[in-house]
């Protein structure tokens, strides 16, 4: 009999594609597969893009709103708990995975009350709320990073380090042996885009010509970053749809530190100037770049300081571009290379648990 699991994952990259690295792996060993996000975020396309069936609840986000805000998201949440149950009645899924993302609140909590196997996955190296919140009642709780634990409380003893999961084919990338001049620099400002990385960018690097710059901007940002690079022969694109090309490609990257960039970056093995988003939830997208650039795996710079930070780096690299790969080699040996292996190793023992 096929087995089924329920993924819950949605509204950035950094939720949608661990889970799908999770569900291919699932899909691998004869398991069925269904998602439940929100209908307005971008599950609502990639997840169908991949080939397994969505279905959508009408949650929204709770925190730092306003009065009326929070009591329609109140409403929202109550409804999307009815939504969720139903769901699961007419699925009947073996175990449940929160991934993050506004669906996972309410169908973790129907997944228990039904009695349910619930798997929580955070990616981050400080806990959403949600996360948080959902461990207390999860039958496991896995982890992207080691130091996440000691936020979960006494379901810390749930926790399972197993690292952030990322798709075979970037795994799979050969390390650069050396690295020759012009050096290729890939510009990742997330599934969403990046303000400052598409303003300041441009005016820092599109005079240096011992570059070649392939900028990923967001949606409909494309065409003002084409501009402020000028005449430079420079790809720019709102959505890289083969990452695993991408980071082929590059020699090195320049981006955010959500979770699943980090780990991506670190599964492809190259070296990343991480810019940090300031005002992520308990700045945890700092602490999740540390995790590499402590280790000398990759270059941490405050966004406030870009300007003076990102030339003294690339200015060495160019003169040492043999330094990219030594912090490449550094990174692809902190990889995590099996945490989709992991989950999946999860859901099957639950589910022989129950048998």
């Amino acid at each position: 009999m096929t087995k089924r699991c329920l993924i819950m994952a949605g509204g950035t990259g950094g939720h949608i594609f661990p889970g799908i690295a999770v569900a291919n792996e699932l899909k691998a060993r004869g398991w069925h597969i269904d998602w439940l996000g929100t209908a307005e975020r971008m599950e609502a396309t990639v997840v169908p893009e991949h080939g397994y069936p969505i279905h959508f609840c009408p949650v929204k986000g709770l925190r730092g709103k306003g009065l009326v805000n929070r009591l329609s998201g109140v409403w929202a949440l109550t409804r999307s708990l009815l939504v969720a149950r139903k769901l699961l009645r007419e699925i009947k899924p073996d175990v449940v995975i929160g991934m993050g993302g506004y669906a996972s609140g309410p169908g973790g909590i129907a997944a228990w009350s039904s009695g349910i196997p619930l798997i929580v996955h955070e990616q981050n190296a400080i806990p959403g709320m949600t996360n948080q919140l959902l461990a207390r009642v999860a039958s496991k709780v896995m982890l992207g990073f080691a130091g996440a634990a000691p936020y979960f409380g006494k379901a810390a003893k749930k926790c399972q380090v197993v690292g952030n999961p990322v798709r075979a084919d970037i795994l799979a990338i050969a390390p650069k042996s050396t690295a020759d001049l012009p050096l290729n620099m890939l510009v990742i400002g997330g599934s969403l885009g990046a303000r400052p990385l598409n303003e300041q960018l441009p005016v820092l690097c599109r005079d240096i010509p011992q570059l070649n710059i392939r900028h990923q901007c967001g949606k409909g940002n494309s065409e003002s970053v084409r501009k402020a690079y000028g005449d430079n022969n420079v790809a720019v694109t709102d959505f890289i749809d083969n990452m695993a090309e991408a980071y082929a490609w590059a020699d090195f990257i320049v981006c955010r530190a959500g979770a699943l960039t980090v780990a991506e970056v670190a599964g492809a093995g190259k070296p990343a100037i991480f810019v940090p988003l300031p005002h992520a939830v308990d700045d945890h997208q700092t602490i999740n770049a540390r995790y590499l650039a402590d280790q000398n795996a990759a270059k941490l710079v405050v966004q406030s300081t870009l300007d003076q930070q990102l030339l003294p780096i690339l200015s060495n690299w160019l003169e040492n571009p043999d330094e990219c790969v030594r912090i490449a080699a550094n990174a692809k040996q902190l990889a995590p290379h099996n945490a989709a292996q992991l989950l999946a190793d999860a859901c099957e023992s639950l589910t022989e648990r129950l048998q």
